[in-house]
């Protein structure tokens, strides 16, 4: 069975504290087990998504089981061996505007006149962004965090290992890490001279002295970092006791001991044994194209039908004008990955994006050959868009399915009544609501399209949410935000908002929030398709600390118990969810929400 150097399972059981996303516990160093490191477990946080698919919690999955999660996580965008297009590059643009393109290989709609030049399928929420862009990695690391992702696969396959860019990455891992997260860690999934990557990466990133060498962002099994490639080719290599192997599986390819697929071309997809013969992998991907030579391009734009696109299910390709918003395929693949129930899953993916296109290879030469990524519906990214409408249905739909396959933790008792009268009074407050810190940070990085040049500035955060507290006395309800720094006056509505869910149902109001603190100051209920300011706040302010409290009756079920969901924001751009993935900072992050429960 495998040693696992990650987070073990025993350690959740001996949590006793009332700290959500602070109870700590220890990961031995991976260079040494005489260091310590502190981590937390993940919230367990509330919501739903825009299809009012709401999250399971833990009465319905159950506390952690021991059970890993990696995701296929990619680097290239940008980068020199796949250059964006220039002038246009956006297929989901180009394509329904300028048709013609696909009966004529040299158009000038398809932007560069050069095949092998590099298009989007879709516009990602962080826009255009190129593979070293740190603000970007950050906000998916904590995305990933709260999903409870174990590791990150990196796509080595291609020839390329992405220096830069995986230095930007282990940056953002190490900056939750250094806060106490668990962020995800990382895998190398080579394939093309497997043996020559798998050297190259040894010498970047594992070998002593090596510049890039940051031993606490690698994932471990059986007491080495792993890694996944053509073993037959490491013999006799420098590296060969180094790692701890799988094989490279080709979805084309027949099964292989020890094998770990990226994507199954077959349905239902199979379990995949290790080397003693124990069932351990199956993969989970959002679509698939069986039909290899069509590519994604083929059923996307010239009528082929063996693919299978995100509406695909029960061996039927569905109505993607509708079905692509549900996750129908992805579905499929989960819910028979949940029977199963090996000890991984590997999901494909997070955020390929970009697809070369290359010469016909059907009868037509003035067709474009599009492999992986072509449009919304033939596409397998789960990263959040606004592209066709797909925002992060994808994202919360993941995050409910490996709630169900690990389990969760479960919300942790409130403290007794207690009056607010100073801010000592909050010492004695339970639970303690955590906030990620650091992510009020400038972005100014260049993006993948390198003509025209863009640049992608946000200046947006404010201030920084760290710890959130909520009280109670006989008469009021009482909010708490810390923040990294002194808060930042504002005179704008955006200010330091609270959002209230009151009954706890995701249908009602505005995104499901029937109560929001408006300006600093008004406490507002959503009627009849508007906010009504039914009640002011009091207001305390004072350093990095800001009070809000209100009576008590305000809030429905006070006289059997309180049940409501909450989160804090503080500078949105537009009344849109999908503003908190980008703009100012919000805790807890997205469409999520804290539990305050007294019954």
């Amino acid at each position: 069975m495998f040693i696992w150097h990650h987070l073990s399972l025993l350690c959740f059981s001996l949590l006793t504290c009332s700290i959500i996303r602070a109870g700590t516990t220890s990961l031995p160093d991976s260079d040494t087990s005489k260091q310590k490191e502190s981590i937390r477990v993940v919230q367990p946080l509330a919501g739903a998504d825009e299809l009012g698919r709401v999250l399971p919690e833990y009465d319905e999955v159950g506390f952690f089981k021991d059970r890993r999660v990696g995701i296929f996580y990619f680097l290239w965008q940008g980068d020199d061996a796949s250059k964006v297009s220039e002038q246009k590059w956006d297929l989901n643009e180009i394509i329904p505007n300028h048709p013609e393109v696909l009966e004529d290989g040299d158009h000038e709609n398809w932007g560069s006149p050069q095949r092998g030049r590099f298009y989007y399928w879709g516009k990602p929420i962080y826009g255009y962004y190129r593979g070293d862009d740190e603000w970007v990695h950050l906000r998916n690391m904590q995305l990933l965090t709260d999903a409870q992702v174990d590791f990150l696969v990196i796509d080595a396959t291609n020839a390329l290992i992405y220096e830069s860019q995986t230095d930007a990455l282990m940056r953002a891992l190490r900056t939750l890490q250094e806060q106490g997260e668990n962020p995800p860690r990382i895998v190398y999934y080579t394939n093309t001279q497997s043996g020559v990557r798998m050297q190259q990466i040894y010498d970047a990133f594992y070998r002593p002295g090596a510049p890039l060498r940051n031993p606490k962002t690698w994932f471990y099994i059986d007491g080495k970092p792993l890694i996944i490639g053509r073993t037959n080719e490491t013999i006799g290599k420098e590296y060969e006791t180094f790692f701890s192997y799988r094989e490279s599986q080709w979805p084309n390819e027949p099964m292989q001991e020890n094998g770990w697929p990226w994507i199954d071309f077959v349905r239902p997809q199979q379990v995949y044994k290790n080397r003693n013969g124990e069932r351990e992998i199956i993969n989970v991907s959002v679509a698939q194209h069986p039909n290899h030579i069509a590519g994604m391009g083929g059923s996307a734009f010239y009528g082929n039908n063996d693919n299978w696109g995100r509406s695909y299910r029960n061996g039927r390709h569905g109505n993607p004008a509708v079905d692509i918003h549900h996750g129908y395929n992805f579905q499929e693949q989960w819910d028979h990955a949940l029977l199963q129930d090996p000890p991984f899953i590997f999901i494909t993916g997070w955020n390929e994006w970009v697809a070369g296109r290359w010469g016909s290879t059907d009868d037509n030469p003035e067709h474009s050959y599009f492999c992986d990524q072509a449009s919304p519906e033939y596409s397998r990214d789960i990263e959040p868009t606004l592209t066709a409408g797909l925002k992060d249905n994808y994202y919360m739909q993941m995050v409910g399915n490996i709630r169900r396959y690990k389990g969760m933790s479960s919300l942790y008792k409130t403290s007794k009544q207690q009056k607010i009268t100073s801010w000592h009074d909050w010492d004695k407050v339970t639970p303690i609501y955590s906030d990620y810190k650091g992510d009020t940070g400038v972005r100014d990085h260049p993006g993948a399209v390198l003509d025209p040049a863009i640049r992608y500035i946000n200046k947006t955060g404010r201030n920084d949410f760290v710890t959130l507290k909520v009280a109670r006395d006989n008469t009021e309800i009482f909010f708490l935000a810390e923040t990294a720094e002194v808060i930042i006056p504002g005179d704008d509505q955006t200010w330091m908002r609270l959002y209230i869910n009151n009954d706890r149902d995701h249908t009602t109001g505005w995104m499901g929030y029937d109560l929001r603190i408006n300006s600093g100051s008004e406490l507002q209920e959503y009627v009849a398709g508007k906010w009504d300011t039914i009640s002011k706040v009091r207001v305390r302010r004072e350093g990095n600390k800001l009070m809000y409290s209100f009576p008590l009756a305000l809030l429905p079920g006070e006289d059997r118990g309180l049940d409501f969901e909450f989160k804090w924001s503080d500078n949105m751009q537009q009344e849109d969810p999908m503003d908190w993935y980008i703009n100012g900072d919000v805790a807890p992050g997205g469409r999520f929400n804290f539990v305050y429960k007294t019954k």
